[in-house]
C-alpha cells in the first residue's frame, strides 16, 4: 500500500456484520475503496478491534481527516449506542462515525455507481453452502429526490456442487425471477468466483441482457462511499423501518408570505433527527407543523395551541421551537416562552406536545402546560 503524505481526506468503511470485521479505505489520491486487510487475532473486544482499526487507519492521514461508517449486525438504538460508545472509547469521535444497517450500505453502493447500472432492478446474490440470499433494490427516477425500495430478501435452496445440479436449479430461479416483470440491469455476486465449470448454465442465464460483477467487501465498500458523502445533498434518498418517511416543516410567514420552513429532512435516522429555531409570533398563538409523506399522499397537519401565553402585540412573542423524535413516527415537541427583550420579558413557560403520524388526529391543544 502507498502511504499519503498526511494530506487530504481519509475514508473509512467497517463491516461489523461478523466477529471480525471487514475494513475498506479510501485516500484522496484513490478512485475506489481497497480492502485494509488487518490481523484481530490479538484484539481483546470490540473496543480492542475499533483500536485496532483506527491505528492502521492514522497510517495514511491524521485522524483529524478521517471520516468512518460503521455496518452494524442490526439498527436497533440499543446496538448503535453501544458501539458507538466502544469506538469513542477506542479512540474515535462520535463526530466523524455514521453507522448504518446493510441494505442501506448497499444502496449507497449501488446509487455511487454509474446510471446505467441501475437503470432497471438491482440484484446482490450472496452465495452459501447450501442456499443463496437474493436481494433487490428499486429504484423511482420519477421522484426528486429519487426514491430507492429495498424488495425482501428471498432464499433461494440450490443445494451444494457435490449434488451436481445447484447449477441447473440457480439458472432456474435466475429464469423465473429476472423475468419481464421484474427486469435486472446489474447482479453483483458474493462468496464465489462463478467460475464456467460450476456454473456453466447459470452464467448465460446471469449474464444474458444485463451486467455481472463480482464484488467482494461490498457492505465495507458502501459504508466508506457513504462516509464521503459528508453532509452534501444527494439525488437519491432511502427509506427503511429506521428513517424519517416524512418532511417536518412548520408554516411560516416570510416577507409577507406564507411558506412551509423545513426543520427535518426525509431519510434520517429517526434516532438522530432533531432541530430547533425561534420564531416570532404574530398572529394566533398557534403554531402549525405540516409532516409531508415523500411516498405521496396527503401531508399530516398538527398544531400547537400556546394556552396561557402572556397576551403581547402582534411579533413582540418570541418562542424557541425544539423537535425530536421518539419513535420512527412519534414526533415530540417542546415550545418555550422566550419574550421580547426587556419590554417583554421571557414568562418560563413552555408547551410539550406529542404527535403520531399513523394517522391525522385533532389539534394538540397544549394541555400540559409547565411552569
Amino acid at each position: 500500500m502507498k502511504l499519503t503524505d498526511g494530506s487530504g481526506w481519509l475514508l473509512a468503511g467497517v463491516d461489523f456484520r461478523e466477529e471480525t470485521p471487514n475494513v475498506c479505505y479510501q485516500t484522496e489520491q484513490m478512485k475506489e475503496p481497497e480492502r485494509l486487510p488487518l490481523d484481530f487475532g490479538a484484539c481483546k473486544g470490540r473496543q480492542g478491534v475499533f483500536r485496532k482499526i483506527l491505528s492502521a487507519l492514522k497510517k495514511f492521514a491524521p485522524k483529524e481527516q478521517l471520516r468512518a461508517a460503521v455496518v452494524l449486525p442490526d439498527t436497533e438504538e440499543e446496538t448503535i449506542r453501544l458501539y458507538l460508545k466502544e469506538a469513542c472509547e477506542a479512540g474515535f469521535d462520535k463526530e466523524q462515525l455514521q453507522v448504518l444497517g446493510e441494505t442501506e450500505s448497499l444502496v449507497h453502493f449501488t446509487m455511487h455507481q454509474p446510471p446505467d447500472i441501475w437503470q432497471q432492478e438491482v440484484c446482490f446474490l450472496e452465495f452459501g453452502p447450501e442456499e443463496i440470499r437474493a436481494m433487490f433494490l428499486k429504484i423511482n427516477r420519477r421522484t426528486a429526490p429519487m426514491l430507492v425500495e429495498a424488495v425482501e430478501p428471498e432464499y433461494w435452496h440450490v443445494g451444494n456442487l457435490l449434488d451436481g445440479s445447484r447449477d441447473e436449479r440457480l439458472a432456474e430461479a435466475v429464469k423465473e425471477r429476472f423475468g419481464k416483470q421484474h427486469p435486472v440491469s446489474a447482479v453483483f455476486l458474493t462468496g464465489t468466483d462463478l467460475n464456467a465449470a460450476d456454473y456453466r448454465k447459470s452464467r448465460e442465464e446471469l449474464c444474458f441482457h444485463r451486467r455481472v460483477f463480482l464484488a467482494e467487501q461490498i457492505y465495507a465498500r458502501g459504508a466508506c462511499m457513504l462516509a464521503g458523502d459528508g453532509d452534501k445533498n444527494r439525488s437519491y434518498l432511502f427509506l427503511n423501518e429506521q428513517t424519517l418517511h416524512y418532511n417536518v416543516n412548520i408554516r411560516s410567514v416570510r416577507a409577507g408570505r406564507e411558506q412551509l420552513y423545513t426543520l427535518i429532512s426525509a431519510g434520517c435516522s429517526w434516532y438522530e433527527a432533531k432541530a430547533s429555531c425561534e420564531m416570532l409570533l404574530m398572529d394566533e398563538p398557534v403554531l402549525e407543523f405540516v409532516f409531508s409523506p415523500m411516498t405521496g399522499g396527503e401531508p399530516v397537519r398538527e398544531g400547537l395551541l400556546l394556552t396561557d401565553i402572556p397576551g403581547r402585540p402582534a411579533g413582540a412573542s418570541r418562542v424557541l421551537v425544539e423537535l425530536w423524535f421518539s419513535g420512527v413516527r412519534q414526533c415530540e415537541v417542546k415550545v418555550s416562552d422566550l419574550g421580547f427583550g426587556e419590554l417583554y420579558p421571557a414568562s418560563d413557560l413552555y408547551w410539550r406536545e406529542t404527535f403520531w403520524l399513523e394517522e391525522e388526529g385533532a389539534y394538540g391543544l397544549g394541555d400540559d402546560l409547565q411552569i
